[in-house]
């Protein structure tokens, strides 16, 4: 959905000034121009919100993380700041772990005009929507598994740009692409669609997002 700078500073009660700072350090995404207003898409105001509640992890530590509630282990920490990211995951709760999350990839919604779906999703580490449309992974939701048509993934940073060029990537607050953009090397599985469904998706789906990662937190 588009929404004006004012729109969107007043969801997040701050200054129109402060929006177009985010907007122009890429916490929110700039769709087009109406005369000389900018319209934004609001896929991204959640995690927006999110980063302002508190301070946040920054990029390599939030992958980390991820890392240890993914797989057990991580290569992007080491010493007293691994250990000081344990503590705080046995310390912290789903909601939290969301916000703290929130920095590790910049969202960007658009439509795909050139090449095809499966090209595109080849080219992504798939993650949140289009790994809810598998059924074993659906399941691990507890949900139903569904197809809606939406393409979501992450790319590096340094493949982003050849990525618009080659499949056409155009800006679209009604797109269909969704495409999470990080300078770290993404680690996508079960616990990083919780993480993108707890940021954006309806009740249900963050709820079960959430019990997800609760029972990740757990272990």
């Amino acid at each position: 959905m588009e929404m004006t700078t004012t729109e969107v500073a007043a969801r997040l009660g701050v200054s129109v000034r402060q929006v177009q700072r985010l907007a122009q350090a890429g916490r929110l995404q700039v769709v087009r121009r109406v005369g000389s207003s900018n319209l934004l898409d609001d896929s991204a105001l959640t995690t927006a919100a999110a980063a302002r509640r508190g301070r946040t992890w920054a990029t390599h530590t939030a992958w980390a993380a991820v890392d240890l509630l993914e797989t057990g282990r991580t290569e992007r920490l080491t010493g007293s700041s691994l250990s000081r990211l344990r503590g705080r995951l046995r310390s912290c709760n789903a909601a939290e772990l969301v916000r703290l999350t929130s920095r590790r990839a910049q969202l960007w919604r658009g439509s795909q005009t050139r090449r095809t779906r499966d090209q595109l999703r080849d080219e992504l580490s798939l993650s949140g929507e289009s790994l809810l449309a598998r059924r074993d992974i659906a399941a691990q939701f507890g949900l139903v598994a569904v197809d809606g048509g939406r393409i979501e993934g992450y790319v590096v940073d340094d493949q982003w740009q050849r990525l618009q060029h080659r499949f056409g990537l155009e800006a679209d607050a009604e797109g269909e692409v969704l495409i999470h953009c990080t300078d770290q090397e993404p680690t996508t599985g079960i616990v990083t669609a919780a993480l993108d469904l707890a940021e954006r998706w309806g009740v249900r789906e963050r709820g079960a997002a959430l019990e997800v990662l609760a029972e990740r937190l757990a272990r």
